[in-house]
């Protein structure tokens, strides 16, 4: 920033001897002398000077902004990660987005186009009239009354600013948010006739957002017509103070050059007053959102199966005091089937439980957790990466493949394309079971600490209780709540059931710790 400001200053500089060198010229001519060779030296070289000052400045400036957006969107993604997943379902999710779009562009902008602006500009202002005033007070005064004037208007009618900027960043938000909500049910919406209401809201909304817009524009563009406007009222004022004092024609030129480096700050503090009311709007939403954020979850594989206390949890009406053993397969059965999901969410996720709490067996740690669920978690890309989305280390292609193949998704890496073929949005592009299958082959390579399966899809499958072996065979302690067929020859199978007003616990036929149970 500093290095731009210069910059900015170094411009000011050289157009002030611009007009200390256009003054010596303007002298030689009224007496019909040489031209000064340093005087058009200085001209000729000066100009290109600032124009190569001005393009690299403008560069460096941008390259600020967008180190400064970078930083500002990992801090933002991180302040998202370390939201409870309750807290962040109670938001829109166009909302969310929006913090990586509008507000960092108002933070570039600001910091790279606005504090550096800012910087140059408060240093150049008093040099260009201390420069005036030390030229011919007379012409410093008059032509400083109109720019000042200038000033007091503009600090009147720039307070406004920041009510246009709130309602234009609201109604905008609004019409981005409304239409990221819609666009993944467009299809839907139109089959339910429903399209024309929403397109014709959207209208209206676009069409506020637009006025305030324009508003916006309108009070910018008189802001930056005042200085200019004032020049040549502050010229004429400076062109009369000469014929009525008997100034040098000489000090006047350069006073009259001298005047337009005067107003060019100006100028830009318009833009920069302008970009700052934007950046608060946008830090504001920014600092909200990391202030309601927690830390960011840091686990830690154990690289061995990892215990678990249900302390007090409710499921099904029934509160469950339990502790599952490391290494130990549990099937957890009740009539509340969706109690229990909740259940299971909430060990894998680490989501808090309405009742009771969640202990894991690694002194505070998070360890590490495969979900094993019918929407797993798939980013758009490469279908390797997809298998390997919380490895953390790679297989080699051969055993991916094998691996792959081993639950069921062969005839998937033949439509692809192998593993280069390329997945969409959370697998879109991929039927159901092979999204199960896929969760499946994510938490064999993962090698976890706990596996917990949640799927309604599970029992449709014909090779499920091959799959569920494959699972009990990683050595990681296991959770779920499949069916009973889907777990037959499980020796160290932990049945949990559910009953009228109790819970009944059928201990495994084989204590895998060798101990009785």
């Amino acid at each position: 920033m500093y290095l731009v400001a210069g910059m900015g200053v170094i411009q000011a500089v050289l157009m002030i001897v611009n007009a200390f060198a256009t003054r010596d010229l303007f002298m030689a001519l009224h007496s019909s002398r040489d031209l000064p060779m340093t005087a058009l030296l200085t001209l000729v070289l000066a100009t290109p000077a600032i124009a190569a000052l001005q393009a690299f400045s403008r560069v460096r400036a941008e390259a600020i902004g967008q180190s400064y957006s970078l930083e500002l969107r990992q801090r933002l993604f991180e302040a998202i990660a370390g939201m409870p997943t309750e807290q962040r379902d109670d938001r829109r999710l166009g909302g969310l987005s929006l913090r990586f779009v509008g507000d960092l562009s108002a933070a570039r902008g600001w910091v790279g186009l606005g504090i550096t602006r800012l910087l140059s500009g408060a240093i150049v202002l008093p040099m260009a009239g201390v420069c005036l005033w030390w030229l011919n007070p007379t012409l410093a005064l008059a032509g400083g009354a109109p720019i000042l004037l200038a000033v007091v208007l503009s600090l009147g009618l720039g307070s406004a600013l920041n009510h246009l900027h709130r309602s234009l960043r609201r109604r905008r938000a609004g019409v981005a948010i409304a239409a990221m909500e819609r666009i993944g049910i467009a299809r839907e919406l139109a089959l339910m006739n429903r399209l024309p209401r929403e397109l014709g809201s959207l209208e209206r909304k676009g069409a506020q957002s637009a006025a305030d817009a324009v508003r916006r524009v309108r009070r910018v563009a008189l802001l930056r017509a005042l200085p200019s406007a004032s020049l040549g009222i502050s010229a004429a004022a400076m062109l009369w103070a000469t014929s009525q004092y008997d100034i040098a024609v000489a000090e006047a030129a350069a006073a009259l050059s001298v005047l337009a480096v005067l107003v060019l700050p100006l100028k830009e503090f318009v833009g920069v007053w302008d970009r700052y009311n934007g950046w608060c709007i946008a830090r504001d939403k920014c600092r909200r959102l990391v202030e309601q954020a927690g830390p960011v979850p840091r686990l830690r594989r154990q690289r061995h199966a990892v215990g678990i206390d249900l302390d007090n949890v409710s499921i099904g009406g029934l509160f469950l005091n339990l502790t599952i053993r490391p290494g130990q397969c549990v099937r957890i059965e009740a009539r509340d089937s969706d109690q229990v999901g909740l259940l299971l969410e909430a060990m894998a996720l680490r989501r808090s439980c309405d009742a009771g709490t969640i202990h894991y067996g690694t002194g505070g740690e998070l360890p590490m957790v495969a979900y094993v669920c019918d929407s797993p978690t798939i980013l758009r890309g490469s279908l390797r990466r997809a298998l390997t989305l919380a490895a953390a280390v790679r297989p080699e292609d051969e055993r991916l493949k094998e691996l792959a193949a081993d639950c069921g998704l062969g005839d998937l890496l033949e439509r692809v394309g192998g593993l280069e073929g390329r997945l969409a949005e959370q697998g879109r592009n991929l039927l159901p079971g092979e999204r199960l299958r896929l969760a499946v082959a994510q938490a064999l390579t993962a090698r976890p600490d706990i596996i917990v399966v949640n799927s309604q899809l599970w029992p449709s499958l014909a090779d499920g209780g091959t799959l569920l072996k494959r699972l009990v065979d990683s050595g990681a302690t296991l959770v779920h709540a499949l069916p009973e067929a889907v777990d037959a020859g499980n020796s160290h199978l932990l049945v949990i059931q559910a009953l009228d007003r109790e819970w009944q616990v059928q201990p495994p036929r084989e204590d895998i710790s060798g101990t009785d149970t």
